[in-house]
């Protein structure tokens, strides 16, 4: 893929899924992507398969593969002068520096914006974090499964009444918001195009929760109700649903004009019979009659495997998709011919695949230069590249300050 940020340098100082994954999407796109970790601790991602928090998941560790390619990792204890002092050498060399350290802690380490500015003007400066920058829990950590999915507002309407609590799956909100704030930094880039000056940019998980829900607080304030929880009260229109085949797999209808599509999708199935049925010849009757429709549907449905039914809605102008599971994905003829998985020859684990940032550019996909690193891998070489000589780098080394 055209790599358009190929030049740029940008400072990773962020543990989690969240804003790594904004640094993960830019290295996507060509940028110079160091990872700052502690020197003993590194990323507590990297714990989440030897601590057991992934039920079944042994070896390695899918999460760092897939957040850490194309990523440098330099292990520094910021919390030592020396430390920060390479750091900010870092940041005289750098385009961006993307953070989730909360207040306090950027304050006691001196990695404000206002300290980081001071070096290097033109820095954009990144940061992201659980409830925003103002208001009373400005200070307060977050995580999707708190900030995104619960006070966003998106587990409530996902959740039956009655039922147990939906929950999102692995870094849901974190990967949405990453993408976000990614944006966000090519946004300024611009502006420091225009300009010359650097910028400060911000997202939260809640603030990403709120941009996703839209639909629903829009019209929560518009009309003074909320907009139905899903799976409540059925569908008025039988091509927006869910039917099963009769291999049982899913096959989602998604015609949100009924009437342009009714007539096309009766024929697609060779069932121009309903056209004409007395109980559903009209669009007045089709939505009283919508329960008996979508059950006349699923009957007909269940009489033959999906592919037969793919078969015939593919030849239509249908809109459609099959309901697949993570395992079905990589497979999907769609997903392969975009390449949204990236396949590649990993040092230590042979082929290997993750997924791809969704942006492109001139047609081609992402591809992985680099894969996951170990804790530190990069340090000397970077510092190097600073201009450290060994013998600085081997009493760094000593002083605990790097590894």
């Amino acid at each position: 893929m055209k790599e358009i940020l190929q030049g740029l340098r940008l400072i990773e100082v962020a543990d989690w899924g969240f804003v790594p994954s904004a640094a993960t999407v830019l290295g996507d796109w060509g940028a110079d992507i160091i990872k700052i970790e502690h020197p003993v601790r590194g990323d507590p991602m990297r714990g989440l398969i030897t601590s057991g928090i992934i039920p079944g998941a042994r070896g390695v560790n899918f999460f760092i593969e897939h957040l850490s390619r194309n990523k440098r990792s330099v292990g520094i204890d910021l919390n030592q002068p020396a430390g920060r002092d390479i750091l900010y050498r870092l940041v005289r060399t750098a385009d961006i520096f993307l953070t989730n350290f909360l207040p306090d802690a950027r304050e006691r380490l001196g990695i404000t914006y206002e300290d980081l500015r001071a070096l290097n003007p033109r820095l954009i400066y990144a940061k992201g974090h659980g409830q925003g920058q103002k208001g009373p829990d400005a200070s307060r950590g977050g995580y999707d499964g708190c900030s995104f999915w619960a006070r966003g507002g998106i587990a409530d309407r996902l959740t039956r009444p009655g039922q147990p609590l939906v929950q999102q799956r692995a870094a849901f909100g974190d990967f949405t918001g990453g993408m976000f704030l990614a944006g966000g930094i090519a946004g300024a880039l611009y502006h420091r195009e225009r300009t010359g000056e650097g910028l400060e940019v911000d997202v939260s998980l809640l603030g990403n929760a709120v941009w996703i829900m839209s639909p629903d607080i829009v019209a929560a304030m518009t009309y003074g109700i909320e907009l139905p929880q899903s799976g409540i009260g059925g569908t008025p229109n039988p091509l927006v649903s869910t039917y099963w085949s009769s291999d049982h797999k899913g096959i989602v209808l998604m015609m949100l004009q009924s009437e342009r599509f009714w007539p096309l999708f009766a024929n697609a199935i060779g069932r121009a019979d309903i056209l004409t049925d007395p109980r559903f010849d009209s669009a007045e009757k089709r939505r009283q009659e919508a329960g008996a429709l979508v059950e006349l549907l699923n009957a007909m449905f269940a009489t033959r495997p999906r592919a037969e039914w793919a078969a015939l809605l593919n030849a239509s102008e249908c809109i459609w998709a099959p309901l697949q599971s993570p395992a079905e994905i990589p497979d999907d003829p769609q997903v392969v011919a975009n390449g949204y998985v990236m396949g590649f020859d990993h040092p230590q684990h042979g082929p290997f695949r993750v997924t791809a940032s969704p942006v492109q550019f001139g047609n081609e996909s992402p591809q992985v230069h680099r894969a996951a690193v170990e804790l530190g891998a990069d340090t000397e070489a970077v510092l190097l590249e600073l201009g450290y000589t060994w013998e600085e780098i081997a009493q760094h080394k000593d002083s605990g300050a790097i590894c």
